[in-house]
């Protein structure tokens, strides 16, 4: 089976360099594709001067992380495909390991990496939900000597890296461009598995990960994003009920994350309010429940598509359960 690797790259500079030559190092070799988001520095004219072998796509305006995964997949045609971050190291051995799990179960969808630090901390084995759909990525921050990095079966890849069949991306159908960054990846999982795709993860498929450059950690706009969408990924797929506890749930997880303290500066240094927390999570709310109306069509068209969605998601919740 051949491999096609699509690079979402935004300002990536020399990382999006290295992850090209970690890419073309493969012990199994892979087609690169790189997906450039409009970027305003040079990550591309210097990817063009190394004379690497891959494909480069140049928008003229920024997709966002799912509207670039899309360009990404009308480009790619080989069985298997995998969409990723342009500050990814990949293990010289991580396509062969891929590829030997792909072998060893030809009954799944996806195949989740091992994404990890250098230092040896995880980054994620899988992915794990709340009742409100609030999700986490299962080992983040353990030691790898600590965490569950036995071969089973997770909910979905991890977003830095995701490794499908294009079977299983057809049946899922195109991420949602809207989302535009953030929970988009954790909505298309949940169409895999109510496609009937299942996901694999692999712990000898190791990519190093220092954490996303495209976007900044702990800061509004990653909330904005992250809690907006995963509220409008929710009233596509919760049963009723649940939805009508979203505002109860998501309040005590608030307080809850409140008692933890608030960091006092983001991920580039600059200082987080408590206010500036507060009105990114009002302007979520109020954009989800704005987009009410489009989201409970868009939940109609999923049931004609999968079936009981509610009744199959809340099966999902169960089995991928946050604790």
């Amino acid at each position: 089976m051949k491999i096609d690797v699509g690079i979402i790259n935004y300002n990536g500079g020399s990382e999006l360099l290295a992850c090209v030559k970690s890419l073309l190092a493969q012990t199994n070799p892979v087609r690169v594709f790189v997906f450039d988001n409009a970027s305003t520095d040079n990550s591309i004219e210097l990817l063009k001067s190394s004379a690497l072998e891959c494909k480069i796509v140049e928008s003229p305006e920024n997709l966002g992380y799912a509207g670039a995964c899309n360009g990404l997949l009308s480009q790619m045609e080989s069985e298997i495909q995998v969409l990723c971050n342009m500050d990814l190291e990949f293990d010289p051995a991580w396509a062969e390991n891929l590829l030997k799990c792909f072998d060893r179960h030809p009954e799944c969808g996806s195949v989740a990496s091992l994404v990890m630090e250098k230092s040896g901390f995880v980054n994620a084995v899988g992915v794990l939900l709340g009742p409100d759909l609030f999700a986490k990525n299962e080992g983040s921050g353990l030691d790898a000597s600590d965490a569950d990095i036995r071969e089973k079966e997770v909910f979905g890849c991890y977003g830095a890296v995701m490794s499908f069949r294009k079977a299983a991306a057809e049946a899922a159908g195109k991420m949602d461009a809207s989302f535009f960054l953030f929970f988009e990846e954790t909505e298309w999982y949940f169409r895999h598995n109510l496609a009937g795709f299942k996901t694999v993860f692999c712990p000898e498929a190791r990519v190093y990960h220092e954490r996303s450059m495209t976007t900044v950690r702990y800061s509004p706009l990653k909330l904005f994003y992250s809690e907006r969408n995963r509220l409008r990924s929710a009233i596509r797929l919760l049963p009723l009920g649940d939805i009508l506890k979203l505002p109860v749930r998501g309040f005590v997880r608030y307080l809850n994350m409140a008692k933890g303290g608030v960091p006092g500066q983001s991920g580039d240094g600059k200082k987080l309010s408590k206010v500036s927390i507060c009105k990114a999570l009002a302007k979520a709310w109020l954009q989800a429940l704005c987009m009410f109306p489009k989201e409970w069509t868009t939940r109609k068209k999923y049931e004609r598509k999968f079936g009981k969605v509610p009744q199959k998601v809340q099966e999902l919740l169960e089995l991928y359960k946050l604790n």
